[in-house]
Formats: C-alpha cells, structure tokens, sequence
C-alpha cells in the first residue's frame, strides 16, 4: 500500500525553512530542465516530463544522462552508452524527473532556481507536499519516494490521481468516479462505499535521480 507522511501537519518538520522546490536545483548556472522531443523514443519519460538536467555534474554508472546522437537528443541510462560504438555526446547528468499529472504548466522564462516553485505551486498557501512510500502507483507514474505535489485548490475530476482517506490512512489513488471506484497502478479497483475525503489533487510528482535535498529524501 501507498502511504505518506506529514498530512496530519504537512509544515511541522519545515517551519524554520519553508519547503522551496527550487532547492533541488544545486548549481543553477549549469541546470536546465528537458523535455522530450519527438525523436527522443526513450520509455523512460513521458512526453509532458521535465527533466532536470545538470551539465557541470559527473555521471555515474546508475545515472541517467541527456546524450546527443547526430543531431537528436535523448534520456538514456549511462551504462547504455558503454555499449554503443557510435560519436554520441553527453550533455548532462538527469538529477530529477518532473512528472505532471494534470496538464504542466509553461516553463519558466527566468532564472530555474527561483521560480520552479511558482511554476508548480501557485498557491503556496492551498498546497503540500508529501512523499510516496510503496511502489503500488507505479503503473501510474507515481514511483516509490516520489515528492507528490497536492494541491487543493484545484478541483479533483475523473482521472485525477488524489490524495483520499479511505481505510483509516491517507493513500494515492485514481479518482475512477465514473466507476465509482478508486483505483492504484496494479490495476486493483476499491470501491467508493462511502463519503468521500479527497486531500488533495496531485498534480505532479518528483522521483530523485540524484540525492540533492538529503532531508526529502530521508
């Protein structure tokens, strides 16, 4: 089962630091963030997928990399490339992926570092964050220690991914309203049986490729 911590007082831990997305970009002159591009047939990122891509960082054999092969770039793990004979370029190292459960945001214009946050959470005061424990939403994107973006001041519709009390614990789930069931990424389907306490909608999610905020990630 999916569970997560801090919802009882998501700021408790933060209250000496606010929480500042912009945090996970350690060296803000070498960060960009990548999107995918059409020629870029990786399974490893979606389509609407930021990823954050730090060009001054030294890979490591378990990292995932931005590569340039004539001309096209692609998300492809390090120990990959060993193996391929042809020129290819690495242009960064990946330290996270941004994956956008509802419809993502426009990029940020300015300087990354100081306004990710925005871009992701315009309305601090009706947001927290919280992190995935378990890999049962997988199948939906939502990898185990991700950093889950819930927002509530977005209203929750069919096919929303949700933070609901249901069972006497805060869980992820798809909203399958249309069933009246609320569904995980192992295709398993509970009923609504009863009032239904939504939290939150995630809107998008962090997974890790790097530890950059240690206390995140603990």
């Amino acid at each position: 089962m999916s569970g997560f911590t801090g919802f009882e007082n998501p700021t408790t831990p933060y209250r000496e630091k606010p929480l500042n997305l912009g945090d996970i970009i350690l060296r803000p002159a070498s960060t960009f963030i990548y999107q995918k591009a059409h020629s870029d047939r990786s399974v490893l990122v979606r389509k609407d997928d930021w990823v954050v891509v730090d060009a001054s960082m030294k890979p490591e054999s378990t990292d995932l990399v931005l590569a340039e092969q004539y001309g096209e770039q692609s998300i492809v793990p390090l120990a990959k490339i060993h193996n391929i004979q042809s020129e290819l370029t690495v242009i960064g190292t990946a330290t996270a992926i941004i994956r956008h459960h509802r419809p993502a945001p426009p990029l940020p214009k300015g300087k990354l570092q100081q306004e990710l946050h925005a871009a992701l959470i315009p309305m601090p005061a009706a947001a927290f964050l919280s992190k995935a424990n378990g890999s049962r939403m997988a199948g939906l994107g939502v990898r185990d220690n991700s950093l889950l973006i819930v927002r509530r001041d977005v209203d929750y519709q069919q096919g929303d991914l949700a933070v609901v009390y249901a069972d006497n614990a805060f869980q992820c789930r798809l909203l399958n309203l249309s069933n009246g069931t609320l569904d995980d990424g192992l295709g398993i389907q509970t009923p609504i049986t009863g009032p239904l306490a939504i939290e939150g909608v995630v809107t998008a999610s962090i997974s890790f490729q790097r530890q950059v905020i240690p206390q995140w990630q603990a």
